[in-house]
């Protein structure tokens, strides 16, 4: 499929509105993660609310980034991906607890990182055509990694 935007995230792309299926499916964990860190903003940790939205814009971004996979799908993914970092960056910060994350945190956070990293087209654990791809895991790790954080100021 020429045209689409998320060509170099391992998994084959199919013809039709959804061009990556599990990578698309995936991304609704972000969108998942939104509620319990929003639930730690309401526990007296407001910062965290801007993490919540940033990582459901995200996880809607990235639904558009791996479904129909257009230019403006990718400009929403972009822009909901630099809202999450810089979001949870403040959180992180206005929490006091900086560079400390727990051992949860912190492996859940590597292992996302690992696993996106090696599981690009081309890389060593793509396969594109199975019904499970790394990328899709990475999103599961990545929103987990987002959910543990939030908790660990709990």
């Amino acid at each position: 499929m020429t045209g689409h935007v998320a060509a170099s995230d391992c998994e084959a792309l199919r013809p039709g509105r959804i061009g990556q299926p599990a990578n698309t499916v995936s991304s609704l964990a972000f969108v998942a993660a939104a509620v319990p860190i929003a639930r730690v903003a309401r526990r007296g940790r407001p910062a965290w609310l801007a993490v919540a939205l940033a990582a459901a814009v995200e996880g809607l971004g990235s639904v558009a980034y791996h479904g129909p996979g257009s230019r403006w799908a990718k400009g929403l993914h972009d822009v909901g991906l630099v809202a999450l970092v810089l979001t949870i960056s403040a959180a992180v910060a206005r929490d006091g607890h900086g560079a400390r994350v727990s051992p949860r945190t912190g492996g859940l956070a590597v292992s996302a990182v690992a696993l996106h990293t090696l599981s690009r087209t081309g890389g060593p654990l793509c396969s594109c055509r199975s019904p499970l791809q790394g990328h899709a895991v990475f999103h599961l790790l990545a929103a987990a990694a987002l959910v543990s954080a939030a908790a660990d100021g709990s």
